[in-house]
């Protein structure tokens, strides 16, 4: 793929870009005002890059390949993004309203393009750095040396040294999301070509059911055995940065979009709901219906403050003269278990994540009958996004998979579904 290490040259990316919208070599060279050798070679360059052909020559002109448009589409999206990114910061000049922006290759290399997006992630770019064989000192000046072109501030000195602005920080995700097209294309056309594998970075929430998500894995590595999935697990807020920082390609797990985030979307797949959870044998699992003041005098396995998960277990006791202290927060499934199966503690699940340790007989649903909020899941995905023919295919098995399930059961047409908060 197309790495932080390896962003072709943009010159060369425009001159295929322009070959694919008018059809010819002379009429790329005429339209970038350069010679047709430049153009031939920036061609040839990018073709060797990717190891196929994007053109077919013929007498008539100059044509894409089956390949090679789904390639031009990528790189259409990849300048459309850099050059909206650059209309959006420079503007036009009072006076100049017929003024068009300068195009990115005009103003950027690919080296700095890779560095303002490694600078710009903070906490990081030593470690970056290192992965890439250079320096923090040789990127920040070359972020800097775009910062001079542009014209515009993009750092702020502080006694720790430079650090992004809100200007920095935007251009440097609309880089990082111009960047992923390029990875999707090379992707495409490598996996098309049966030459190398795809990677698909999916997002999961804690508690989202991983019984679902190793089912649909399983199915989607069977059909696609050469395509990497990694699964990345974090908080929500973290995941959703990533997604609109296009870290990652979609977020599997609960659905809870704030109002704010406008540039992404979100499709149910299926409902579930809240439980209450400890070890077989449990004195609690005697109990006919466990109320909230029997779950009082117990320690609980809590997640962190102003979690969905954490919400609803504070509200139980929102009218209970005791509280539990909560002296037990974490949200490793790991460490919940492990806790869940050695001591008298109890915690709150979601009845998905719940359903192989149910089965294999080693932790119970407590009953009770206050736990009523209906929960929806699904996929979060960049309102923009265009997914590959693989992305495509995981997002069917999670539909198939999770379409033969509903953990929360179907409520009545009249039923009032309370949603978690």
């Amino acid at each position: 793929m197309f790495r932080l290490a390896d962003i072709p040259n943009l010159r060369h990316l425009r001159m295929v870009q322009v070959i694919g919208k008018l059809g010819g070599v002379s009429c790329a060279s005429r339209e970038l005002s350069t010679s047709q050798p430049a153009v031939t070679q920036a061609v040839a360059n990018i073709e060797a890059e990717i190891g196929l052909p994007i053109f077919e020559r013929c007498a008539t002109g100059t044509y894409p390949t089956t390949i090679g448009k789904q390639f031009l589409l990528r790189i259409d999206r990849f300048f459309d993004t850099l050059d909206t990114a650059l209309a959006q910061v420079l503007g036009r000049p009072d006076g100049a309203a017929d003024r068009i922006p300068p195009r990115i290759e005009r103003l950027a290399t690919g080296t700095q393009l890779r560095a303002l997006i490694v600078t710009c992630e903070q906490g990081r770019v030593s470690e970056i750095a290192d992965s890439l064989g250079l320096s923090p000192a040789s990127l920040f000046r070359s972020a800097r040396s775009f910062e001079r072109a542009l014209g515009k501030q993009l750092f702020d000195r502080t006694a720790q040294g430079p650090i992004p602005n809100r200007t920095g920080n935007y251009l440097a995700r609309e880089f990082r999301r111009a960047v992923r097209e390029l990875e999707l294309a090379r992707g495409e056309v490598l996996l098309a070509a049966g030459t190398e594998s795809l990677e698909l970075v999916i997002g999961t929430l804690p508690m989202a059911g991983s019984h679902d998500l190793a089912e649909a894995t399983r199915r989607f590595m069977s059909a696609y055995p050469s395509t990497k999935v990694r699964l990345v697990t974090g908080e929500y807020h973290k995941l959703l940065n990533d997604l609109s920082n296009s870290r990652i390609d979609m977020i599997f797990g609960m659905l809870r979009r704030p109002e704010w985030a406008d540039d992404v979307s979100e499709e149910v797949l299926f409902t579930d709901n809240y439980c209450l959870v400890a070890r077989v044998g449990h004195a609690l699992t005697r109990l006919e219906n466990v109320t909230p003041s029997d779950l009082a005098g117990y320690e609980w396995v809590v997640p962190q403050k102003g979690t969905p998960r954490r919400n609803r277990i504070e509200q139980i006791f929102a009218d209970e003269p005791v509280r539990p202290k909560f002296h037990l927060e974490t949200s490793s499934l790991t460490m919940i278990r492990s806790l869940l199966l050695n001591s008298e503690t109890v915690t709150l699940m979601t009845r998905s994540e719940l359903q192989n340790d149910v089965e294999l007989g080693v932790l119970k649903v407590l009953p009770c009958r206050f736990l009523d909020n209906v929960l929806l899941k699904g996929v979060t995905t960049r309102s923009d996004w265009l997914p590959t023919a693989a992305h495509n295919a995981f997002l069917d098995c999670l539909r198939e998979v999770t379409g033969k399930t509903n953990h929360a059961g179907k409520p009545d047409s009249g039923s009032d579904i309370r949603m978690a908060s």
